[in-house]
């Protein structure tokens, strides 16, 4: 390939601003997009295009070069004071020798390769005006360049920031921009201060590998920041995103980062935080972090190596090499002692900050009450006073013990100012009333603290219950907490099933959520272990019950908690929004993030469930059933004929595939509030009365006069499949897949195949009852009609008609139906109270309307496919 000379070049570079390249290449230089995890692979050719040794002929070389094609910069050539350098198409700078010949850097494996150096004022920008020249597979790159000695300061021709690589709004068909095997060297950088000021700097799609970014100071902020205000960010789709990949990098603090702010990366902007579409969808794998004490938070907290603000980063198989900061690790103890009356004695003379270590071989036993009412640490030292490492040797509290942070403490405790509980024991524990106000029986009782989103922390404690002497009431745990705590890498063991909880979470004040209920931050649960004596498969004792029952529906009581990573022994499931038996997390609100949690069922929970074999095997499961316990239908069988009758608050789920056909319905009866139906697919080719009672209608799924306040009946994530019924015939009386006379929350399903030539609503609501007038929700659902005909018929019909109109009587009006978020496709009216008698009469949503009843539809989606 021949290599262009640019000396000649350089008087013409002088005069020439860089052009917006508009060329494209035949094939995209990798594989963007393909693989969540990892960036697109792209093996440069043996020579570069152009070869450039200097900043004019840089210039000269990216406004000559046409997409696809590669710049080398000389390894011997003078970068310095470059200024703005334009990147607007698909072109790949990377370092060569004179003659332009380019090593892999993917190929040197650990032999260094030499790199062309930026220094002094660069700014490498990749404009927000090149959005369309950048996306389908057309891909800017940098790859093998150092920085170094950089003077730091405004970058872009748009969308700016003070940064030194500057990407624009660039990303769409998932086409990232591709920085691969750079080095920073920040150790004599100049730098600015702020808050979103970073080295590298995206509103786009950026995916980062093998380069390193070391001797950050502290004095500035991040190292990486991702604004993900733009779809771009996500790939150029807010419903199917990809996120930017940072894969095998090396992120290092010059020297410790024990209480900095400075971050490896901040993904996302703070101020969008609970903004829809502002989310990042960011992945982080392989990297390793130095000169951090944490790796990831939601929060801006100290000495973490990744803000992650909205809590959307997937983040696996990272190093985090702490450079003397192990948390568990502080560097000095204040007070050492080895029995009760030091141990108290220490805590009542602490001053806030203070490191208490108590000594392995001590004795701390009958603690009795101890009050932690400002910023203290307790944890293990050997008889040294030298810090234990975690999970290793620890000192034990047994006997009468109780640890009560006060509720009156809360403004002590915010802000940087926390109660840290570290590396300790607790055997043969007496359980009793705990605290001196907000008591419960408890070992650790937390109370309303929490402000600032600081939360007490739990780590490294192990909890060995065979020899515990536990209470029973509902709420007892052995961590209760009405605050905000974090519980991590610690381990729960021998829990009795005849006690309740291991944590107790009253998320009843907004210190459990932060101290904000505008901006929530619960608590989270983290890399710990909990585990019966004996397998619960009959027990309702709980890991965690998060949020209070009673407290159910009411404004600001849920917990907004997270419990991710941990490991769940001798419980048959692991969540429930019930107080289901052999659950562990009973999450009351239903708010709680739970993912990448282990359910460790060896302890006898079978892992192959049965299923019944047929509707009367349903019904007498469900007659054996007690509320809140789950029936589950399997994909191998065969309900395709009689009525299924739920009279109690069950739960009647379907496995993978498990669906009903036929004739077969589900009859809902009074008794039955809060049940729910859930996961199932709907084949039937026959609409017939579904039960016995004088409620019975024609149906699929008929919900007689049934209700009660917040709790509704929950259809969820069905599927209803009307291709099969293709006559008036197969209807009997004009039936409804899902008929209600009662309150029903019906969201995430979807009903295909509704035919114009039949009189066959989707979801039909009647409102004679009081229970039909509760507040029924219809959300989130999609509904599709195909066909010709002029048929009267609707997606969702809201009260009874008469002569192709809603009735305009008290009972259509005061229905209180909400319909939100729903797509409907291809329906011919969306929202009318009136189809008329002639001409097409289906309708999306036919019922009252707001303006003349108490509906409310809202932010729904109609679709016309031409």
């Amino acid at each position: 390939m021949r290599v262009n000379k640019l000396s000649a070049l350089v008087a013409m570079a002088l005069s020439t601003t860089v052009l917006t390249g508009c060329d494209f290449y035949d094939e995209p230089p990798g594989n963007p997009g393909t693989d969540p995890g990892k960036p697109p692979v792209i093996t440069p050719p043996d020579q570069a295009d152009f070869v450039a040794s200097s900043e004019a002929e840089l210039i000269a070389a990216i406004n000559d070069a046409e997409a696809g094609q590669y710049i080398g910069l000389n390894t011997e050539g003078d970068f310095a004071n470059v200024g703005h350098i334009i990147i607007d198409k698909a072109i790949t700078l990377i370092s060569t020798n004179a003659d332009g010949d380019i090593d892999d850097p993917a190929d040197a494996g650990t032999t260094e390769l030499a790199q062309a150096v930026f220094s002094g004022a660069v700014c490498i920008d990749i404009p927000t005006a090149a959005a369309e020249t950048l996306r389908g597979g057309e891909q800017a790159r940098i790859s093998n360049i150092r920085f170094e000695n950089i003077t730091m300061d405004s970058c872009g021709s748009d969308d700016s920031s003070n940064s030194i690589i500057n990407i624009g709004k660039v990303g769409k068909d998932k086409t990232s921009v591709i920085l691969d095997h750079l080095t920073f060297d920040g150790n004599s950088f100049n730098e600015s201060t702020g808050d979103s000021d970073a080295w590298i700097y995206s509103r786009g799609l950026v995916d980062i590998s093998n380069s390193s970014f070391t001797n950050k100071s502290e004095s500035a902020q991040s190292m990486l920041y991702l604004n993900c205000g733009s779809s771009a960010s996500r790939g150029g789709s807010n419903s199917d995103p990809r996120g930017s990949i940072m894969t095998g990098n090396v992120f290092a603090m010059a020297a410790a980062n024990g209480s900095s702010s400075t971050k490896a990366a901040t993904i996302g902007v703070p101020s969008n935080f609970g903004q829809d579409n502002k989310n990042c969808a960011a992945t982080f794998t392989e990297n390793t972090f130095t000169n951090f004490a944490a790796l990831i938070s939601e929060n801006a907290d100290p000495s973490t190596a990744l803000y992650d603000v909205f809590g959307d980063t997937t983040e696996a198989d990272n190093t985090l090499e702490d450079g003397g900061t192990d948390p568990g690790q502080p560097g000095d103890v204040d007070h050492t002692v080895t029995n009760v009356t030091e141990l108290q004695d220490a805590v009542a003379n602490a001053a806030a900050g203070d490191v208490i270590g108590l000594t392995t071989d001590g004795t701390f036993a009958d603690v009795g009450l101890l009050t932690l009412s400002k910023a203290v640490k307790l944890l293990s030292v050997d008889a040294e006073g030298n810090i234990t490492d975690p999970m290793t040797t620890q000192a034990t509290l047994s006997g009468a013990v109780c640890v009560y942070v006060p509720s009156d403490s809360v403004e002590d405790l915010k802000g940087s100012n926390q109660v840290i509980i570290s590396n300790l024991a607790f055997s043969d524990i007496t359980i009793d009333e705990c605290g001196a106000a907000d008591t419960q029986n408890a070992i650790i009782n937390i109370g309303k603290v929490g402000k600032d989103k600081t939360p007490v922390e739990l780590e490294y404690l192990t909890f060995n219950g065979e020899g515990f002497q536990e209470t029973t009431g509902d709420s007892d745990a052995w961590v209760y907490s009405r605050g905000l705590v974090d519980i991590s890498d610690s381990v729960f063991e021998g829990k009795s099933a005849d006690a309740k909880n291991i944590v107790y979470l009253n998320c009843g004040s907004s210190a459990s959520r932060g101290g904000n209920n505008e901006d929530p931050r619960g608590s989270m649960l983290t890399g710990n272990t909990f585990g019966l004596a004996a397998d619960n498969t009959a027990g309702t004792t709980k890991v965690a019950t998060i949020g209070v029952p009673s407290n159910l529906g009411q404004d600001n009581k849920n917990c907004e908690a997270t419990f991710n990573a941990n490991t769940v022994k001798n419980f048959a499931e692991l969540t429930s929004e019930t107080d289901d038996i052999s659950t562990a997390l009973y999450d009351v609100f239903g708010d709680t993030e739970a993912k990448d949690n282990i359910l460790d069922d060896d302890g006898g929970t079978d892992p192959d469930p049965t299923y019944p074999e047929n509707v009367e095997a349903v019904n007498a499961a469900i007659q054996a059933a007690t509320a809140g316990e789950t029936i589950t239908l399997g994909a191998a069988y065969d309900y395709s004929a009689g009525v299924i009758t739920i009279d109690r608050a069950i739960k009647l789920v379907g496995a993978e595939g498990a669906k009903i056909s036929g004739s077969a319905c589900i009859d809902v009866l009074d008794g039955a509030a809060g049940a729910e139906i859930s996961n199932l697919s709907f084949t039937n080719d026959q609409i017939v009365k579904c039960g016995t009672t004088g409620d019975a209608r024609e149906a699929v799924i008929n919900v007689q006069k049934v209700g009660e306040t917040d709790q509704p009946i929950l259809l969820k994530d069905l599927s209803f499949d009307a291709t099969g019924i293709t006559s008036q015939d197969q209807i009997e009386n004009k039936g409804a897949w899902i008929r209600s006379y009662g309150f029903i929350n019906l969201t995430g399903s979807e009903f295909i195949g509704q035919n114009r030539n039949l009189q066959n609503d989707l979801v039909k609501l009647t409102c004679s009852s009081n229970k039909g007038k509760m507040g029924t929700l219809i959300d989130g659902n999609t509904f599709s009609i195909t066909g010709d005909g002029t048929k009267e018929t609707a997606a969702v019909k809201i009260g009874d008609s008469s002569g192709g109109a809603i009735k305009d009587a008290d009972n259509e009006n005061t229905c209180a139906v909400t319909v939100s978020n729903n797509t409907f496709n291809n329906y011919s009216q969306q929202e009318v109270n009136n189809v008329g008698t002639e001409g097409l009469r289906d309708a999306a949503i036919f019922g009252r309307l707001p303006a003349e009843s108490t509906n409310v539809f809202t932010d729904n989606n109609y679709v016309t496919n031409p």
